[in-house]
């Protein structure tokens, strides 16, 4: 979430001369620093356990989109939701148990513990295993450890045989997205709740706070916040209903990965 805050925080400043501070660190940081007064708004791209919510505002300010990567050079197109099952809990380990034409050990490029983007994999994926022992919804350890989804990306670009996660608003031609039990990796299909690996984002303020933190989330999801999230690779709080208003918004730096919305 920390590109996507900062876009914020530069518009907001032009918007308002309101300095905003941006600062990243992962979606536990974020709660432990607003709970101890040392931030006021607290970025989180998981849920916010029911602990952290005693004492805050939750709010969700945008909606994304996760893929499954591979190296561009790697052949497989498409992953089960039980293949990937599979290798993230380290029982599948090499790519000719999913068909490819080569035996070659799979590098799995995992987040660490804590970070947002792994636990959504956990709920998203592990959490629907059919498999209830105690722990089978946990990622394996055997894994190459990243902190951040840039690091993931350039891990997985440069080693042919990886595979590992990214938000949407980071895919690009240096790594290759897979369609998941037959969806393709578009926000159309996102948008059509066809596809699978879907998460919210949130900003939380403590409660009861007012002033600054509350216009703040105000301009978060007001219009004018909302093509901000769009621009950066997300789906809005609101969600698009027709190709004109997207082309509308989709005037960022970025550009929408998979078409427009049907």
């Amino acid at each position: 979430m920390l590109p996507l805050s900062e876009h914020l925080a530069t518009h907001y400043r032009k918007e308002t001369r309101v300095e905003v501070l941006v600062q990243g660190g992962g979606s536990s940081a974020g709660p432990i620093a607003v709970l101890n007064r040392i931030a006021q708004i607290a970025a989180s791209s998981r849920t916010f356990t029911d602990e952290e919510s005693k004492n805050l505002k939750v709010f969700t300010i945008a909606h994304d989109v996760l893929a499954i990567v591979v190296h561009p050079s790697n052949p497989i197109k498409n992953i089960t939701t039980e293949q990937l099952q599979g290798i993230l809990s380290g029982k599948i380990t090499n790519w000719k148990e999913l068909g490819t034409p080569f035996s070659k050990p799979i590098q799995l490029i995992n987040d660490s513990s804590g970070n947002g983007t792994r636990t959504a994999l956990e709920e998203r994926v592990m959490e629907k295993s059919k498999d209830k022992k105690a722990g089978s919804n946990l990622i394996t350890l055997m894994s190459v450890v990243t902190n951040s989804s840039s690091e993931m990306k350039a891990n997985i670009a440069n080693f042919k045989y990886a595979i590992g996660y990214l938000p949407f608003s980071y895919l690009d031609n240096t790594v290759k997205a897979l369609f998941i039990d037959g969806v393709p990796p578009t926000y159309a299909a996102a948008y059509k709740s066809n596809y699978p690996l879907f998460r919210d984002l949130y900003y939380a303020i403590r409660k009861g706070s007012s002033g600054l933190e509350l216009a703040y989330i105000y301009y978060v999801l007001s219009p004018e916040g909302q093509d901000i999230v769009v621009q950066e690779g997300f789906l809005p709080v609101s969600f698009i209903t027709t190709v004109e208003e997207l082309d509308r918004i989709k005037t960022g730096k970025k550009q929408i990965p998979g078409g427009t919305i049907e």
